[in-house]
């Protein structure tokens, strides 16, 4: 019985130290200036944050080899573009929040190495 009970209190705790990274984490992309990540080949890097709907969400990046990139959300299981994807090592522009859903940046790496890239987000509320 004590074990049970320590071991839904480790997980309770568990739980409720995930939901607070969460929230560090969302609140982290809300402004983004100069954040920069490596992404090794095949892999991707997404940046997920939940918008007020009608905000214009900018972004721009730069990689050091072209990277797919997209914005996308799912509404139930279907996936939802944003802006649809492209293939470019330089973009800037922005989207419309449509949706209460958590919208991400994605970027893909196809190259035969790994590539380095740096990006922005900002928001402009309605």
């Amino acid at each position: 019985m004590k074990k049970s009970f320590l071991l839904c209190a480790i997980i309770a705790a568990a739980l409720l130290m995930h939901g607070c990274a969460a929230k560090e984490e969302k609140a982290a992309h809300g402004d983004i200036s100069g954040n920069s990540t490596d992404i090794a080949t095949g892999d991707f890097f997404e940046a997920c944050d939940k918008f007020p709907p009608g905000a214009t969400v900018n972004y721009s990046f730069t990689s050091s080899q072209p990277v797919m990139f997209n914005v996308h959300y799912h509404e139930k299981y279907a996936k939802v573009y944003a802006v649809e994807q492209t293939l470019a090592d330089k973009l800037e522009g922005s989207f419309v929040v449509e949706s209460d859903a958590i919208y991400c940046c994605m970027w893909e790496n196809k190259n035969p190495k790994y590539v380095t890239m740096t990006y922005d987000m900002t928001i402009e509320k309605k």
